[in-house]
């Protein structure tokens, strides 16, 4: 196709506007900064809906601790009272709740990350916004002043040259992008199933080591007995030994 049918299909398909916009550069400074503006408003939401999900998960972090210490307590209460199985059961729950209690840390953790870099990007744009407000009158001379020297002057023959060559750069992009399209999609979807295998370890990997044989953890609360009586100075039963 010649020049001219790609130039004719740019304008048929409303891509024109990056011509329109080449006429006023100092406009186009003005639609950056809202842009710049929106960006800003949208990271300040996702801050906030982010800091909601920490204090949540920090919610549920003080739930579990308060459970591991509440079930500890009442295995305490019943060695004192000579209660082996029922100290066998409460520390059967601190046991699962210390589980609950790692998995909370590990989500708040996250969440943590997440809100300290959204932050970090919060504060550098707004800086880098108000740097930009605060030029913004020179960078739209500079603007117009580029737009004289590349299409203002010559010939229109010159200044249609200078739109093709800016058109095609914009194909040329296109077309690179569209190469790298499947490539890209198929990163992304191995991250997907990366992230997918990672939460299927964190739910079942806890929960297959707590589901073992019935002998092994057995024996290990029958080890927290034996330890937990030997802080209360209390014998062991023969069935505890």
């Amino acid at each position: 196709m010649s020049i001219f049918g790609r130039l004719s299909n740019l304008i048929k398909s409303n891509l024109n506007s990056a011509v329109d916009k080449l006429s006023d550069p100092a406009k186009e400074v003005d639609l950056l900064i809202t842009e710049m503006e929106e960006e800003l408003l949208k990271l300040r939401g996702e801050l906030r809906d982010a800091m909601v999900q920490e204090k949540l998960a920090q919610k549920r972090v003080d739930e579990a601790y308060r459970g591991v210490q509440k079930w500890q307590e009442h295995a305490e209460r019943a060695v004192q009272a000579g209660e082996d199985d029922l100290a066998k059961e409460a520390l059967i729950r601190q046991a699962e709740t210390e589980q609950k209690l790692g998995a909370a840390e590990s989500t708040l953790a996250e969440h943590s990350r997440i809100v300290a870099k959204l932050q970090g990007d919060l504060k550098s744009g707004e800086a880098k916004l108000t740097e930009i407000k605060g030029k913004r009158e020179a960078l739209k001379s500079r603007a117009r002043a580029a737009h004289k020297v590349a299409g203002g002057e010559g010939s229109a023959f010159d200044r249609f040259s200078t739109l093709v060559s800016e058109i095609e750069e914009k194909e040329h992009q296109a077309e690179a992008m569209a190469e790298l399209e499947p490539e890209l999609r198929s990163a992304v979807q191995e991250d997907r199933d990366r992230q997918t295998s990672a939460r299927f370890d964190r739910l079942l990997g806890p929960g297959a080591a707590a589901s073992g044989g019935s002998a092994e953890k057995d024996d290990e609360i029958s080890a927290r007995l034996r330890s937990l009586k030997a802080k209360l100075d209390k014998p062991s039963s023969p069935e505890g030994q």
